[in-house]
Protein backbone atom coordinates (compact mmCIF):
# COMPACT_ATOMS: atom_id res chain seq x y z
CA UNK A 1 0.00 0.00 0.00
CA UNK A 2 1.35 3.32 -0.88
CA UNK A 3 2.16 5.69 1.77
CA UNK A 4 -0.51 8.74 1.44
CA UNK A 5 2.42 11.58 1.18
CA UNK A 6 6.21 10.33 -0.15
CA UNK A 7 8.80 13.50 -0.87
CA UNK A 8 11.07 11.91 -2.72
CA UNK A 9 14.90 13.62 -3.54
CA UNK A 10 13.72 17.34 -2.82
CA UNK A 11 15.87 20.20 -4.03
CA UNK A 12 14.80 23.50 -3.00
CA UNK A 13 16.89 26.77 -3.86
CA UNK A 14 16.47 30.39 -3.88
CA UNK A 15 18.63 31.99 -6.04
CA UNK A 16 19.98 35.96 -5.13
CA UNK A 17 22.17 38.84 -6.43
CA UNK A 18 24.68 37.60 -5.15
CA UNK A 19 24.42 33.78 -4.32
CA UNK A 20 22.18 30.94 -4.97
CA UNK A 21 20.94 29.52 -1.03
CA UNK A 22 20.09 25.58 -1.56
CA UNK A 23 17.67 25.78 1.42
CA UNK A 24 16.59 22.28 0.98
CA UNK A 25 19.26 19.39 -0.69
CA UNK A 26 17.84 15.85 -1.30
CA UNK A 27 14.83 15.10 1.39
CA UNK A 28 13.03 12.48 1.45
CA UNK A 29 10.01 10.88 3.19
CA UNK A 30 7.01 9.17 3.62
CA UNK A 31 3.84 9.60 5.85
CA UNK A 32 1.14 6.76 6.29
CA UNK A 33 -2.44 7.02 6.69
CA UNK A 34 -3.41 8.24 10.09
CA UNK A 35 -0.03 8.81 11.32
CA UNK A 36 2.56 11.66 12.60
CA UNK A 37 6.16 12.65 11.22
CA UNK A 38 7.58 15.02 13.40
CA UNK A 39 10.50 16.90 11.20
CA UNK A 40 12.81 18.41 13.66
CA UNK A 41 15.63 20.88 13.38
CA UNK A 42 16.49 24.19 14.58
CA UNK A 43 15.67 27.45 12.47
CA UNK A 44 17.13 27.93 9.51
CA UNK A 45 17.98 24.32 8.72
CA UNK A 46 14.96 23.88 6.21
CA UNK A 47 11.77 22.54 7.92
CA UNK A 48 9.00 25.44 7.00
CA UNK A 49 10.67 25.64 3.11
CA UNK A 50 10.34 21.56 3.01
CA UNK A 51 6.35 22.17 4.41
CA UNK A 52 5.82 25.08 1.80
CA UNK A 53 7.08 23.63 -1.09
CA UNK A 54 4.33 20.37 -0.56
CA UNK A 55 1.55 23.15 -1.28
CA UNK A 56 3.48 25.19 -3.61
CA UNK A 57 3.49 28.26 -1.09
CA UNK A 58 7.28 29.04 -1.75
CA UNK A 59 7.99 32.95 -1.16
CA UNK A 60 9.99 34.55 -4.49
CA UNK A 61 12.51 33.74 -5.12
CA UNK A 62 12.47 29.94 -4.18
CA UNK A 63 12.13 27.19 -6.70
CA UNK A 64 11.59 23.64 -6.28
CA UNK A 65 14.79 22.22 -8.84
CA UNK A 66 14.28 19.08 -8.79
CA UNK A 67 12.58 16.12 -6.88
CA UNK A 68 8.84 14.33 -6.22
CA UNK A 69 6.02 14.69 -4.38
CA UNK A 70 3.58 12.16 -4.38
CA UNK A 71 0.11 12.57 -2.22
CA UNK A 72 -2.06 9.71 -2.80
CA UNK A 73 0.00 8.69 -6.04
CA UNK A 74 -0.04 11.92 -7.28
CA UNK A 75 2.52 13.81 -8.03
CA UNK A 76 1.84 17.57 -6.68
CA UNK A 77 4.62 19.19 -8.75
CA UNK A 78 3.46 18.81 -12.14
CA UNK A 79 -0.12 20.07 -10.98
CA UNK A 80 -1.13 23.71 -12.92
CA UNK A 81 -1.95 26.19 -10.19
CA UNK A 82 -5.77 25.47 -10.65
CA UNK A 83 -4.89 21.84 -9.69
CA UNK A 84 -2.73 22.50 -6.39
CA UNK A 85 -5.79 25.30 -5.19
CA UNK A 86 -8.02 22.28 -5.23
CA UNK A 87 -5.88 20.20 -3.03
CA UNK A 88 -4.75 23.13 -0.47
CA UNK A 89 -7.16 23.17 2.22
CA UNK A 90 -9.88 20.35 1.36
CA UNK A 91 -7.09 17.85 1.20
CA UNK A 92 -3.79 18.99 3.09
CA UNK A 93 -4.41 21.84 5.66
CA UNK A 94 -1.45 24.28 7.26
CA UNK A 95 -0.90 25.44 10.79
CA UNK A 96 1.18 28.46 10.61
CA UNK A 97 3.45 29.41 13.11
CA UNK A 98 1.99 33.03 13.97
CA UNK A 99 -1.68 33.02 14.40
CA UNK A 100 -1.82 36.89 14.40
CA UNK A 101 -0.24 37.37 11.17
CA UNK A 102 -2.24 34.35 9.29
CA UNK A 103 -5.84 35.75 10.66
CA UNK A 104 -7.04 38.99 9.23
CA UNK A 105 -7.33 41.82 11.63
CA UNK A 106 -10.31 43.27 10.27
CA UNK A 107 -13.13 40.24 10.36
CA UNK A 108 -14.33 38.26 12.82
CA UNK A 109 -13.16 34.82 13.26
CA UNK A 110 -16.86 33.34 12.89
CA UNK A 111 -16.74 34.68 9.42
CA UNK A 112 -12.99 33.64 8.66
CA UNK A 113 -14.43 29.76 9.28
CA UNK A 114 -17.21 30.17 7.54
CA UNK A 115 -15.57 31.29 4.23
CA UNK A 116 -13.81 28.55 3.34
CA UNK A 117 -16.86 26.52 3.53
CA UNK A 118 -18.79 28.84 1.63
CA UNK A 119 -15.92 29.64 -1.30
CA UNK A 120 -14.55 26.27 -1.46
CA UNK A 121 -17.09 23.77 -0.42
CA UNK A 122 -19.94 25.61 -1.48
CA UNK A 123 -22.03 25.53 1.92
CA UNK A 124 -24.86 28.12 1.92
CA UNK A 125 -24.47 30.34 4.49
CA UNK A 126 -26.79 28.45 7.26
CA UNK A 127 -25.62 25.25 6.57
CA UNK A 128 -21.72 27.07 6.96
CA UNK A 129 -23.14 28.87 10.42
CA UNK A 130 -24.24 25.68 11.73
CA UNK A 131 -20.71 23.79 11.04
CA UNK A 132 -18.83 26.82 12.31
CA UNK A 133 -20.08 26.94 15.86
CA UNK A 134 -19.74 22.74 15.35
CA UNK A 135 -15.64 23.61 14.62
CA UNK A 136 -15.53 26.30 17.64
CA UNK A 137 -17.18 23.91 19.75
CA UNK A 138 -14.82 21.14 19.06
CA UNK A 139 -11.57 23.11 19.35
CA UNK A 140 -12.56 24.18 22.70
CA UNK A 141 -14.35 27.84 21.74
CA UNK A 142 -17.25 29.64 23.12
CA UNK A 143 -19.85 29.97 20.44
CA UNK A 144 -20.03 33.60 22.16
CA UNK A 145 -16.79 34.50 20.29
CA UNK A 146 -18.38 33.94 16.85
CA UNK A 147 -18.10 37.92 16.35
CA UNK A 148 -14.90 38.43 18.06
CA UNK A 149 -11.97 39.58 16.31
CA UNK A 150 -8.51 38.45 16.75
CA UNK A 151 -6.91 41.25 18.61
CA UNK A 152 -9.92 40.11 21.36
CA UNK A 153 -8.31 36.60 21.79
CA UNK A 154 -4.98 35.17 23.19
CA UNK A 155 -2.36 33.49 21.79
CA UNK A 156 -3.92 30.49 22.43
CA UNK A 157 -7.57 30.94 21.20
CA UNK A 158 -6.43 32.40 17.91
CA UNK A 159 -4.36 28.84 17.45
CA UNK A 160 -7.41 27.31 18.06
CA UNK A 161 -9.18 29.68 15.51
CA UNK A 162 -6.42 28.55 13.05
CA UNK A 163 -6.91 24.84 13.56
CA UNK A 164 -10.48 24.83 13.24
CA UNK A 165 -9.95 26.97 9.90
CA UNK A 166 -7.29 23.96 8.85
CA UNK A 167 -9.51 21.15 9.79
CA UNK A 168 -13.07 22.65 8.38
CA UNK A 169 -13.19 20.94 5.19
CA UNK A 170 -11.59 17.64 6.42
CA UNK A 171 -8.17 17.08 5.16
CA UNK A 172 -6.15 14.13 4.93
CA UNK A 173 -3.23 15.88 5.85
CA UNK A 174 -2.52 18.05 8.51
CA UNK A 175 0.51 20.38 8.09
CA UNK A 176 1.32 21.82 11.40
CA UNK A 177 4.62 24.12 11.15
CA UNK A 178 5.84 24.94 15.53
CA UNK A 179 2.24 25.49 16.37
CA UNK A 180 2.99 26.47 19.61
CA UNK A 181 6.24 28.47 19.04
CA UNK A 182 4.56 31.59 20.43
CA UNK A 183 2.93 29.92 23.55
CA UNK A 184 3.70 29.77 27.31
CA UNK A 185 3.93 26.09 28.27
CA UNK A 186 0.14 25.40 29.35
CA UNK A 187 -1.48 26.32 26.95
CA UNK A 188 1.50 24.71 24.37
CA UNK A 189 0.53 21.59 25.93
CA UNK A 190 -3.49 22.15 25.71
CA UNK A 191 -2.94 22.77 21.93
CA UNK A 192 -0.88 19.72 21.48
CA UNK A 193 -3.64 17.78 22.97
CA UNK A 194 -6.54 19.41 20.91
CA UNK A 195 -4.29 18.32 17.98
CA UNK A 196 -4.05 14.55 18.75
CA UNK A 197 -7.50 14.41 19.61
CA UNK A 198 -8.54 15.81 16.81
CA UNK A 199 -6.01 13.33 14.88
CA UNK A 200 -7.58 10.89 16.29
CA UNK A 201 -11.37 11.34 15.98
CA UNK A 202 -10.38 12.37 11.90
CA UNK A 203 -8.28 9.80 11.30
CA UNK A 204 -5.89 12.49 9.59
CA UNK A 205 -1.82 11.99 9.02
CA UNK A 206 -0.12 14.73 10.25
CA UNK A 207 2.94 16.54 9.87
CA UNK A 208 4.64 18.31 12.27
CA UNK A 209 7.49 20.84 12.39
CA UNK A 210 9.22 21.95 15.22
CA UNK A 211 12.51 22.89 16.84
CA UNK A 212 12.15 21.30 19.94
CA UNK A 213 12.45 17.36 20.45
CA UNK A 214 10.85 17.28 24.06
CA UNK A 215 7.41 18.34 21.76
CA UNK A 216 7.35 15.17 19.49
CA UNK A 217 8.52 12.85 21.71
CA UNK A 218 4.40 11.60 22.38
CA UNK A 219 2.84 13.31 19.35
CA UNK A 220 5.04 11.54 16.43
CA UNK A 221 5.24 7.69 15.39
CA UNK A 222 8.24 9.04 13.34
CA UNK A 223 11.25 11.16 13.29
CA UNK A 224 13.30 12.43 10.98
CA UNK A 225 16.11 15.37 12.16
CA UNK A 226 16.99 17.78 9.65
CA UNK A 227 20.41 19.69 9.43
CA UNK A 228 21.49 22.30 7.26
CA UNK A 229 18.74 21.37 4.44
CA UNK A 230 19.32 17.63 4.73
CA UNK A 231 17.48 14.94 6.75
CA UNK A 232 21.04 13.83 9.17
CA UNK A 233 18.82 10.53 10.90
CA UNK A 234 15.32 9.47 10.95
CA UNK A 235 13.04 6.36 12.35
CA UNK A 236 10.82 5.28 14.69
CA UNK A 237 10.20 7.56 17.57
CA UNK A 238 11.16 5.13 20.48
CA UNK A 239 14.35 4.01 17.99
CA UNK A 240 15.71 7.72 17.43
CA UNK A 241 14.60 8.18 21.46
CA UNK A 242 16.39 5.41 23.00
CA UNK A 243 19.35 5.28 20.47
CA UNK A 244 20.48 8.78 18.71
CA UNK A 245 23.03 7.95 16.36
CA UNK A 246 23.84 11.26 14.93
CA UNK A 247 26.11 13.20 16.75
CA UNK A 248 23.42 16.47 15.58
CA UNK A 249 20.76 14.40 17.29
CA UNK A 250 22.75 13.54 20.27
CA UNK A 251 23.48 17.18 20.85
CA UNK A 252 19.77 18.45 20.68
CA UNK A 253 19.01 15.65 23.49
CA UNK A 254 21.81 16.74 25.30
CA UNK A 255 20.50 20.78 24.94
CA UNK A 256 16.60 19.54 26.76
CA UNK A 257 16.32 20.62 30.51
CA UNK A 258 16.05 17.68 32.56
CA UNK A 259 13.66 18.07 35.33
CA UNK A 260 15.46 17.73 38.78
CA UNK A 261 19.08 18.08 37.40
CA UNK A 262 21.22 20.73 38.13
CA UNK A 263 23.76 20.29 35.56
CA UNK A 264 24.79 22.42 33.13
CA UNK A 265 22.98 22.59 29.76
CA UNK A 266 25.11 21.34 26.89
CA UNK A 267 24.03 24.02 24.18
CA UNK A 268 25.66 22.65 20.55
CA UNK A 269 28.41 25.54 19.63
CA UNK A 270 28.10 27.33 16.39
CA UNK A 271 25.18 28.08 14.03
CA UNK A 272 23.35 26.35 11.20
CA UNK A 273 25.42 27.72 7.90
CA UNK A 274 23.80 29.19 5.16
CA UNK A 275 24.74 26.66 2.04
CA UNK A 276 25.38 28.30 -1.04
CA UNK A 277 27.49 25.77 -2.85
CA UNK A 278 26.99 21.88 -3.04
CA UNK A 279 28.65 20.93 0.01
CA UNK A 280 32.06 18.56 0.04
CA UNK A 281 31.59 16.20 3.29
CA UNK A 282 29.56 16.79 6.34
CA UNK A 283 27.66 19.80 6.72
CA UNK A 284 27.56 19.13 10.75
CA UNK A 285 31.48 19.05 10.22
CA UNK A 286 32.77 22.50 11.94
CA UNK A 287 30.18 22.07 15.10
CA UNK A 288 30.70 18.05 15.45
CA UNK A 289 32.92 16.95 18.31
CA UNK A 290 34.06 14.02 16.64
CA UNK A 291 34.66 14.67 12.93
CA UNK A 292 37.82 14.13 11.42
CA UNK A 293 39.41 14.73 7.81
CA UNK A 294 37.38 11.56 6.52
CA UNK A 295 34.21 13.34 7.15
CA UNK A 296 35.29 16.16 4.47
CA UNK A 297 36.18 13.49 1.71
CA UNK A 298 33.14 12.79 -0.46
CA UNK A 299 29.08 13.18 -0.37
CA UNK A 300 27.80 11.46 3.14
CA UNK A 301 24.48 9.53 2.66
CA UNK A 302 22.05 8.03 4.56
CA UNK A 303 22.94 4.51 5.72
CA UNK A 304 20.83 2.46 7.17
CA UNK A 305 21.70 1.50 11.13
CA UNK A 306 18.89 -1.08 11.03
CA UNK A 307 15.29 -1.44 9.86
CA UNK A 308 13.57 2.01 9.08
CA UNK A 309 16.75 3.83 11.38
CA UNK A 310 19.02 5.85 8.92
CA UNK A 311 21.58 8.10 10.20
CA UNK A 312 23.98 10.52 7.73
CA UNK A 313 27.62 10.21 9.59
CA UNK A 314 30.18 8.07 9.37
CA UNK A 315 31.33 7.82 13.06
CA UNK A 316 28.02 6.73 13.85
CA UNK A 317 27.86 3.16 11.98
CA UNK A 318 31.14 1.32 11.71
Amino acid sequence: MSPLLEVKNLFVKFPLAEREVNAVRGVSFTIEDGKTLGLVGESGCGKSVTAFSILNLLSSPGIISSGEIFYKGQNLINLSDEGIRKIRGSEIAMIFQEPSSSLNPVYTIGSQIMESLIHTAKYKKKEALEYTYELLNKVGISPNKFNSYPHELSGGLKQRVMIAIALSLSPSLLIADEPTTALDVTIQAQILDLLLKLQEENGMSLLFITHDLGVVSNMADNIAIMYAGEIVESGVSTDLFNSPKHPYTKGLFDAIPKFGSSDRLKPIPGNVPIITDDPVGCVFYERCNESDNSCLKGKIKLRSYKDNHYVRCLKSIK
